[in-house]
């Protein structure tokens, strides 16, 4: 736990030190980014690479079944997916939707990228809690799509435009950082 608090915290003072190197303070915007430098770009190459490879793998199992606690290829339920495809990759990220959106940090849903968690609550209100957890494997001006095991359908894709989603999502969280 230590060891991914400390990263966590190296990420973050990179990439303000990043941030702030980039400024010149003159009135001009430092969020334009001209060039990527040396030791961003494998990092950044190495972040999408795994994040692709995330969500290949987890297409395999599109057509899987739904099975209540299920945790293995042979039927899953929403975290017991999320939790296998994730553990392929070394990352493991809890039992259950509601400990796995405790990791990570939260990202708006226009800065999404294949491999974060989309994750939903049970019924419309703010006070009901995490129930369902899937993994954004698309992002674009249409809007996010994602993996999960849905208990009507078993593993599919589905898009946060559809009205059900919609109206039941809460947030999207980035938990591969903490892993590198």
């Amino acid at each position: 736990m230590l060891k991914k608090c400390l990263v966590g915290w190296l990420f973050i003072i990179l990439s303000f030190s990043n941030f702030v190197s980039k400024a010149n303070f003159s009135g001009d915007s430092p969020i334009k980014k001209t060039a990527v430098s040396a030791t961003e770009k494998p990092i950044e190459e190495s972040y999408l690479r795994l994040a692709n490879d995330i969500q290949r793998y987890a297409k395999k199992f599109i057509g899987t079944r739904y099975r209540r606690g299920g945790k293995a290829a042979k039927g899953f339920d929403c975290s017991g997916f999320v939790g296998y495809v994730f553990k392929k990759f070394g990352m493991k990220l809890g039992a259950c939707s509601t400990e796995m959106f405790r990791l990570g940090y939260d990202v708006e849903t226009n800065e999404a990228l294949a491999g974060d968690l989309i994750f939903f609550r049970r019924g419309k209100s703010s006070k009901s809690g995490i129930s369902h957890v899937g993994i954004v494997i698309e992002s674009t001006a249409k809007g996010l799509k994602f993996i999960h095991s849905a208990s009507s359908k078993g593993v599919t894709i589905s898009s946060l435009r559809d009205p059900y989603y919609s109206a039941h999502f809460v947030g999207v969280k980035r938990v591969i950082d903490g892993f590198k």
